[in-house]
């Protein structure tokens, strides 16, 4: 199966959404990472919101490790800043935990949430939840496919 992304950013509001299907690997999510990291109005110190909700993983929990090296070795990739991460199966949620714990490297503060308000509120109510549902199902029409 595949790996598809996309993101929008929100520069008024130092704000991005990222939005993944299919199955993620290390190697299919550092390519996604450059990708997003090299669009001209991406800050490593903008909060974020990460839907997981429909991704499995491949072998990326051993390799959690190895993808905060990958971050930290890449500065203008992770900066100061709120990640929330949108959950919901078991297995998302123990990836977003290991990679939580394993993130204190990093300086970003993660939190896990099973709804999109609860995600919303915790990172500061950025964007209303209208236009949130509306951009996730956007970014759905025009996700890419990450090699």
């Amino acid at each position: 199966m595949q790996f598809l992304s996309s993101y929008q950013i929100f520069l008024d509001k130092r704000f991005i959404i990222e939005y993944h299907e299919g199955v993620m690997t290390l190697e299919r999510m550092k390519t996604f990472i450059l990708k997003e990291s090299s669009d001209q109005d991406y800050s490593p110190n903008f909060d974020m919101l990460l839907d997981i909700r429909q991704i499995t993983f491949k072998g990326f929990i051993k390799d959690i490790k190895d993808y905060i090296e990958f971050l930290r070795s890449h500065k203008g990739i992770s900066g100061k800043r709120k990640l929330a991460v949108l959950t919901s199966k078991p297995h998302q949620v123990v990836f977003s935990t290991f990679l939580s714990m394993f993130s204190v490297k990093l300086p970003q503060t993660m939190k896990i949430f099973s709804s999109l308000e609860a995600a919303l509120f915790w990172l500061g109510d950025p964007v209303d939840t209208y236009k949130v549902n509306s951009c996730l199902n956007h970014l759905k029409e025009k996700k890419e496919l990450c090699v």
